[in-house]
């Protein structure tokens, strides 16, 4: 009998011990706050699918980019980087001399990113963890004080120096390869489109490339320009190559633009160059409309301004686009 009532104390204490662990992990998942390289992550939220027909047009684009399958979506960025303005050690010490940033590095908002993320290109925060190299990684953590000096007060008050020497933790070097305004409705806002190549330690001894799109806010202060905010995105190499339509630009726009919201009446061939394409479309009320993508590295084409063209100028419009689906579905019910 002592041994039974010894056995049920231990298997009771076992899930009391369990129950606590449980509660205690989920609480700290809950006041995690997700950090990297000095901006926050942001949860990708993916468009739900429906089964939509599609033009000849946009079919035959989609068909051209099957046909290069491999070479459209598996491979890495052949964009030049864009932050190699302290490539050189000597350059780094003489530009940073006495721990200071030179005011004409961020007198204009794409100054301030290029200098910032040029500064930051070969900052090191390996760990035990997330392991790289054979030796001395870069400039090691030498950069990371300059870098800081980049934010903003208030980007600054919510997170610590320490907050964001951790955010580095696991990266060994970062390439900026797209910067692409953003127009807002607020002419005081000062927004830009990123997309980053951030070569990460591991914990098998080798490393890796990875890429984020992101977000940059800026706020001029004394006539220079800081940086306010940074969301973060991981891109999935995966989603576009094995799921259907809301990858491809031209399909995006014709069938939530127009199947759903019944805006189109004329779609034209996209423009586009290495980092955007541009969709302009007549709508069924006389207006213009552009639709502005940011061509990503993992092949996917990401929605950046949704435009209406007035008096000559394009400003931004919102277009609900669950209100033109929920619409769509009670014509169809």
């Amino acid at each position: 009998m002592k041994y039974i009532y010894k056995s049920g104390i231990i298997v009771s204490f076992f899930f009391i011990v369990l129950a606590i662990t449980t509660i205690c992990i989920r609480v700290d998942n809950q006041n995690h706050k997700s950090n990297i390289i000095g901006g926050s992550v942001k949860e990708l939220t993916q468009i739900k699918e429906t089964d939509e027909v599609l033009s000849r047009q946009t079919i035959s684009i989609m068909k051209e980019k099957r046909n290069n399958f491999n070479e459209t979506y598996f491979r890495p960025s052949s964009l030049k980087s864009l932050n190699n303005n302290f490539i050189d050690f000597n350059t780094f010490s003489e530009t940073f001399k006495g721990g200071t940033v030179p005011a004409e590095l961020m007198d204009t908002p794409v100054k301030t990113i290029v200098n910032y993320f040029s500064v930051l290109q070969q900052a090191e925060n390996l760990t035990a963890e997330k392991t790289g190299g054979c030796g001395t990684v870069g400039y090691a953590k030498e950069p990371y004080p300059i870098a800081y000096q980049f934010l903003s007060e208030s980007n600054k008050k919510s997170m610590s120096y320490n907050e964001y020497l951790d955010s580095f933790q696991g990266i060994g070097h970062i390439n900026l390869i797209k910067v692409i305004p953003v127009i807002t409705e607020n002419s005081n806002e000062i927004k830009y489109f990123l997309e980053l190549e951030i070569l990460e330690g591991t914990n098998t001894g080798g490393t890796s490339f990875n890429y984020y799109f992101a977000e940059i806010s800026l706020v001029n202060a004394n006539n220079r320009y800081y940086i306010d905010s940074l969301l973060l995105s991981p891109e999935d190499f995966f989603c576009a190559a094995y799921h259907g339509w809301s990858q491809n630009a031209e399909s995006y726009v014709e069938i939530v633009y127009g199947n759903w919201c019944g805006l189109i009446k004329k779609q034209y061939t996209p423009q586009q160059n290495d980092f955007t394409k541009e969709i302009v479309v007549d709508g069924v009320n006389g207006d213009k409309y552009m639709f502005k993508f940011a061509k990503l590295t993992n092949g996917t084409d990401f929605l950046i301004n949704t435009l209406i063209q007035k008096d000559g100028a394009w400003v931004p419009v919102n277009i609900d686009v669950n209100k033109c689906l929920e619409k769509m579905k009670k014509e169809k019910a």
